[in-house]
This record gives C-alpha cells, sequence and structure tokens, in this order.
C-alpha cells in the first residue's frame, strides 16, 4: 500500500513514475530488496516446514491441527501477495504487469487484506480451542469438533472478504490516493484496527493467561497416567503465547499507523508524503514478518516433541480425541 498507482492511461504513468521515483528513497529500496527478499524466502520454508507435522494424518485429524494448517495457508497466501512488493520496489523500482497493473495491484491488497484478517482471526480460533480443551476438557469432544471448526473458518472468510471487497473496485480503491487502500474510506482504518487486531488480539491474550494459570494450579494435582497429556497442554500453550507475542509486537504497530496514515495523506505536503510512505513501508516489512514467523514458530514444538518420543501420534491422538481430568 505504499505507491501503487491507479493506471488509466500513459499520461498518468509518467506522473507516478516520477512520483514513485521520490518516494522510494534508497533505503526503502534496500529494505525491500534485502530485508523483505530475505523474510519471504525464510517464510516460505516456514510454512512448507510447519505443513509436514500438522498433516500427520494423527494431527491432521484434530481440530488444532486443522487450524494451523489454515494458518500455514493464509500465511503463505500473504507472502505471495508481498512478492509483488519485493518485486516492484526491491528489483525493479517501477510499475510490473503494465498491461493489468491496475487489476493486479488491486488483487494483491485484496490478498493482503484478507490474509492477514483470516490469520489473526484463525489464532483467536486457536485460542479458543486451546482455551476450552484446558478449561473445560470434558466438554471439548462436543465442541471442538471439526464440523464447528469449519464454521468458523468459514466465517472469517466470509466476513474477511466482506470487509475487503472494496479493495478490488475500481470506485472505491484509492478514492483519495490512487493505490492506497487505507484512504479508501473515512471509517476503514478504524475497521482494519477493532476487528482485525484489537478484538482479536484482547481475547488471545485473556485466553492464553488464563490457560497458563489454570495449568500452574493444577500443575500439583497431576495424577501419572495424565502427565503426558499435561505436557503436550503446555506444549501447545508455548506455541500460542509464541504466536500471541509475535501478532502483538508486529500487528499493532501496522495497524496504528495506518490510523494516522489515511487522515495525514488528505492533508501531507509532497514532502510529508515521502516520509509517511517510507515510515508505512517499514512497518510494511515488521507485517510481513509476522506472517514470515507464525507458522515456522508452530511447528517446532511439536517437531521437537514428535523427535523425543516416537509415540507422538498416538500421544496427541489421545490428548486432542479423549477427554481427561477436569483442570478447572
Amino acid at each position: 500500500m505504499l505507491h501503487m498507482a491507479t493506471i488509466q492511461n500513459s499520461s498518468s504513468y509518467s506522473i507516478t513514475s516520477s512520483s514513485m521515483t521520490a518516494v522510494n528513497t534508497p533505503f526503502l529500496v534496500f529494505l525491500y530488496r534485502y530485508g523483505l527478499g530475505l523474510i519471504i524466502l525464510l517464510g516460505f520454508f516456514g510454512n512448507l516446514a510447519s505443513t509436514m507435522p500438522f498433516s500427520l494424518a494423527a494431527v491432521r485429524a484434530t481440530s488444532t491441527g486443522c487450524l494451523f494448517l489454515v494458518l500455514a495457508v493464509l500465511d503463505t497466501v500473504f507472502l505471495l501477495a508481498s512478492t509483488f512488493d519485493f518485486v516492484e520496489v526491491g528489483l525493479v523500482q517501477g510499475p510490473i504487469f503494465l498491461n493489468a497493473y491496475d487489476v493486479v495491484c488491486r488483487l494483491r491488497s485484496f490478498l493482503k487484506g484478507f490474509a492477514s484478517f483470516c490469520a489473526a482471526w484463525i489464532l483467536l480460533i486457536i485460542a479458543i480451542d486451546r482455551w476450552i480443551r484446558v478449561r473445560y476438557s470434558l466438554m471439548a469432544n462436543k465442541w471442538c469438533t471439526h464440523r464447528n471448526i469449519a464454521l468458523a473458518i468459514l466465517s472469517s472468510v466470509t466476513i474477511a472478504t466482506a470487509l475487503h471487497s472494496h479493495m478490488l473496485s475500481p470506485q472505491l480503491f484509492g478514492r483519495f490516493m490512487p493505490g492506497v487502500a487505507t484512504s479508501a474510506c473515512g471509517s476503514w482504518p478504524f475497521i482494519q484496527v477493532i476487528f482485525g487486531c484489537l478484538i482479536p488480539l484482547s481475547i488471545m491474550l485473556l485466553g492464553s493467561f488464563d490457560i497458563y494459570q489454570n495449568l500452574q494450579k493444577n500443575k500439583s494435582r497431576i495424577q501419572p497416567k495424565f502427565a503426558r497429556q499435561e505436557r503436550l497442554n503446555r506444549q501447545m500453550l508455548i506455541m500460542m503465547a509464541v504466536n500471541v507475542l509475535t501478532f502483538f509486537a508486529t500487528t499493532p504497530p501496522v495497524n496504528v499507523r495506518r490510523i494516522i496514515s489515511a487522515y495525514q495523506m488528505s492533508f501531507a505536503s509532497e514532502s510529508n508524503l515521502q516520509r509517511i510512505v517510507n515510515e508505512t513501508g517499514g512497518l510494511t516489512v515488521l507485517l510481513t514478518m509476522n506472517h514470515a514467523s507464525t507458522s515456522s514458530t508452530s511447528s517446532t514444538p511439536s517437531e521437537q516433541q514428535r523427535d523425543r518420543n516416537p509415540d507422538y501420534s498416538s500421544e496427541i491422538k489421545t490428548l486432542y480425541h479423549f477427554p481427561h481430568r477436569n483442570a478447572s
């Protein structure tokens, strides 16, 4: 969303091209060429690695495993859309796909917004899933079913599509400034921050804290036959906590800046506009880091546990499918 312009004819392109040269500073080009390029590369490998443990039959049969698999797919979609920025700003330093630039630019912005929104809510669903399994373990088999998870995922996808559909419209996208999706409507930045960041983040933090308290409270009362299940619960808590902290460190700064930028752009001079674009560009790289690291950190505890214990698959199956002592 840095500099994308709606190209209608050759004259508008010449104006856009010159403004882009002025806006994209050497530091921004360096950041995108090496920083964003490395993040995308590592993110692709990380997402690929994360799909391996969550593609195991025993794990795929669980609601949590399916959610992490969907999360890896969404992160991959975001990284694929980010390659547009990497090539255009970091390598070519000018518009690409000139014959269909308008359409490609809108599609890229839609995919990034859609994937980021869905990923936040999938993380929230994972937190709720884990909270139910720890807090109300006897009811987990009734509530944490594939049907309920599918409905939750479908709801997230539907809402994300509806909220970001204006990015696909030539009449709405870049209304105040060509290609800047955050300026598409006056209330849009607040909608992004509230529904795509603050609500899921707040619930995730509360859920993670309650899970931790519950596990600590019952630590001394664990029966030997439930020790493995409790250990796996802690592994999943670590996995979820890392994802939540990564989300907290990368997403709120970007969303807050979006609100500020949307209103600054309406009154900014050319020099101020360059500063806004460069600041937004740096934070966009930070947001990409979130999608490159989330699935990678998700796979780590699972792989370590599997390496240490050959019965990992059976443990996972037991943990997710059979209720154990109510921890509350």
